[in-house]
């Protein structure tokens, strides 16, 4: 991602109505099938850390970014700890530590998703939980997908093979951002480099975009009956079995 794009998120995100509706939509989905004992919870891939406060109830947080920037962003208003991270390989936590990991859009970013995906699973405990969002169907790549160094969108059958593949159990699993996908798609075919593009954020917290967020957030109480077929994004709650052995080898 853009280092410029740290700024944007750190000025703009916590009111911009993509981060909320998306963050309503995951916290209603962890009040479902997450446990509710409190544990210790790893933001992996935190960004500027707009998710911190929300996570404290689900308990201890810690935070890990790929960037200094970003991180910089985190320490002037997180005292937990902070450290960086980049998977598969420089991941600075012992195996089975976490209760809760929670990667918001970031798996895109990587460049080896299934080797990340399972030193995740080591991460968990057995029991544990993994909260994950991703950017949705190939056909809607733009210059957006670009300027955020994605280096893939998903389908839900890809998704859920790269989950059971590292040994997780997909208790949830849908497509996100249904509601909006119509005008999403026109928007990627008509204007592929312009209002798609992310480079600025403020255009998202305007009054209307409260609109926006509404329409998207209100996804979560149709998902506690049903999947959607189709959408701009991926959402998945996925389980580590309580009782299987890590999904490779420890060194």
């Amino acid at each position: 991602m853009e280092e410029q794009l740290f700024d944007e998120m750190f000025r703009h995100a916590a009111r911009h109505w993509w981060f909320r509706g998306r963050w309503r939509i995951v916290s209603s989905l962890l009040d479902r099938y997450h446990p509710r004992t409190p544990g210790r919870v790893l933001d992996l891939g935190c960004g500027v850390g707009n998710n911190f406060e929300a996570l404290v109830r689900y308990g201890e947080v810690w935070g890990g970014d790929t960037s200094p920037k970003a991180l910089e962003y985190c320490r002037r208003h997180f005292q937990g700890r902070l450290d960086a991270v980049l998977l598969p390989d420089r991941v600075p936590y012992p195996d089975e530590h976490f209760d809760l990991v929670v990667m918001l859009d970031v798996l895109e970013h990587i460049p080896d998703d299934a080797a990340a995906v399972r030193r995740v699973f080591r991460l968990l405990k057995p029991g544990g939980t993994l909260a994950l969002t991703v950017p949705a169907l190939p056909w809607l790549w733009s210059q957006h997908d670009v300027e955020h160094g994605h280096q893939r969108r998903y389908y839900k059958r890809g998704l859920r093979r790269l989950l059971r593949a590292a040994g997780f159990e997909p208790v949830k699993l849908s497509y996100i951002n249904s509601f909006l996908l119509l005008p999403m798609g026109l928007a990627r075919v008509l204007l592929p480099s312009g209002v798609s593009s992310g480079r600025h954020l403020e255009p998202g917290t305007r009054p209307r975009a409260h609109l926006l967020e509404a329409i998207f957030a209100s996804e979560r109480h149709f998902l506690r009956a049903l999947s959607f077929p189709l959408g701009g994004s991926l959402a998945a709650i996925c389980r580590r079995p309580a009782t299987t052995p890590s999904a490779e080898p420890r060194p």
